[in-house]
Formats: structure tokens, C-alpha cells, sequence
């Protein structure tokens, strides 16, 4: 039996609507992530447990930074009063020269060109230019977290190319940065699991992540344990202890009322 929270409303940004609404709105910008269907839902987490903010999920899935970016009028119409921008797993993933991973993303994706570091730097600078010509928003923006948890595996080296141009994009916007592979770093010591894949397999693994939670009732930890993975379920996205470290890395931005945006 499917569990009833895949049928629940996504309070999502193109279908929300505010009316008279008094509180502060948070946009929470992302991929999936973000979009919390796959892995943990850590915008509806801070959503329960605080009822002070409107928090506003920005997230699509398999999304890369330009397809964030044709959809930043619903993140601009809010007038958010914070932004949280977690985007370039994708770009990362896309960025290699893998004709079968690259053919799926410009075909589901609808991209104009092959996914490549320099067009996600280029991506990401408008994205961040736009939202603060448009927007008084406080904006946080999280590095990448692994792909896999093996440090030494020749994709990490492509997360930290991706991230090294968050940290240069965030020093000069003035945004907060939330360190997420960072943390990744502090909490994995050890690691025996199951290579991380630019296969089929890649999909094939967050397929089989979706049955056994919403069909079967897994948890993601418990999924993720399949392949001996500490933080993530399938290798992309986060099982319930990742998916805490990110709402704490938010949480702690939010309420940070000192911060100058």
C-alpha cells in the first residue's frame, strides 16, 4: 500500500498562492534535494516546526541550475524575506563526458546545450544576480554534498570543482554559505560502501530508493544501509541523518537574525 504522505499537497512555488499572509516567506531553491520526494523532505521538517515563516518549496527534480533559472519568476513572486539556493548536483552529474547520462538530462531537462562546469558557473552567477536585483531576501547559499561516500572517488574531485565556484560566487554576492560537504566531511570517518556509478545503475538505485519507502515503508536510512552508505540512501539524495544536517545548516541561518543579507 502507498504511504498517504506521496499523496499529500507539495506546497510548491509555481502553486502556492499567499493571501494576506503577515509572516515572514522562505524560498528554498533547489533540485531533489530540496523537492524532498526522493530522500528526506527537510523543507517540511523546518515547515512542522516552525510556525513563524511561510516555508515555500522551490525544489524540482533532476532540475539543473538553468532549469532553475526559467523558473525564478515563482520564487521572485513571493517577495521572499529569505532564499536558500542548494542547486549543482545535477550540473556536477551532467558535466561528465557519459553520452548516456548527458543524453537524459538534455532530453528531460529540455536543455539548450550539454551540461558543463562553465555553463553552471555562468547559470548560477545569473540566478544569484536576478534574485538579488529582485528581491530583498537574505540569501544562504549550501555547497554540494558527496556524490557516493568514497572521498577519493574521481567525482568528488568534479563536487569540489562545483563547489569551489559556490564559495567564489558567495564571496562575491555576499551571501551566507551553509557548508554541506563539509559536514559530509566531519561525519563520514570510515566508509566501506558500494561505489558511487555514472551508470544506468545511478537511476536504477533511486527507482528501488522510491519503492521500498513509499511501497514498503523502509525508512531512507534503512535504504541506504543497503549499500553501507552513513548519510545518503542512494548514493544523490539524503536518508534521514543527511537530510537533518541540511534543515540544521538552515535552521541555524533563519535564525540568525544578525546576518546583514
Amino acid at each position: 500500500m502507498i504511504r498517504k504522505s506521496w499523496q499529500l499537497p507539495h506546497m510548491n512555488a509555481h502553486n502556492v498562492n499567499l493571501v494576506n499572509n503577515d509572516k515572514p516567506v522562505v524560498v528554498c531553491c533547489g533540485d531533489s534535494i530540496t523537492h524532498g520526494h526522493i530522500g528526506y523532505d527537510w523543507v517540511s521538517t523546518l515547515r512542522k516546526n516552525d510556525d513563524s515563516k511561510v516555508y515555500i518549496n522551490a525544489g524540482i527534480n533532476a532540475d539543473l541550475t538553468w532549469n532553475l533559472n526559467q523558473r525564478i519568476e515563482d520564487i521572485i513572486k513571493h517577495d521572499p524575506e529569505y532564499i536558500t539556493i542548494l542547486i549543482g548536483t545535477n550540473d556536477a552529474i551532467g558535466s561528465q563526458p557519459v553520452k548516456l547520462i548527458q543524453d537524459y538530462y538534455m532530453e528531460t531537462k529540455g536543455l539548450p546545450q550539454k551540461p558543463s562546469i562553465d555553463w553552471y558557473k555562468e547559470q548560477l552567477e545569473f540566478f544569484i544576480k536576478n534574485i538579488k536585483e529582485h528581491t530583498n531576501a537574505k540569501i544562504a547559499i549550501f555547497t554540494l554534498p558527496w556524490l557516493g561516500e568514497q572521498k577519493t572517488s574521481s567525482i568528488m574531485q568534479v563536487v569540489r570543482s562545483h563547489n569551489k565556484i559556490i564559495k567564489d560566487l558567495a564571496k562575491n554576492y555576499n551571501l551566507e554559505i551553509l557548508d554541506l560537504y563539509n559536514e559530509f566531511d566531519l561525519n563520514i570517518t570510515k566508509n566501506n560502501s558500494v561505489p558511487y556509478t555514472t551508470s544506468e545503475l545511478r537511476r536504477l538505485r533511486g527507482l528501488r530508493a522510491v519503492v521500498l519507502h513509499y511501497v514498503f515503508g523502509w525508512s531512507w536510512n534503512d535504504i541506504g544501509e543497503k549499500y553501507r552508505l552513513k548519510l545518503l540512501c542512494d548514493h544523490i539524495h539524503l536518508n534521514e541523518r543527511g537530510g537533518l544536517i541540511i534543515k540544521n545548516l538552515a535552521k541555524g541561518f533563519l535564525s540568525n537574525s544578525s546576518y546583514p543579507g
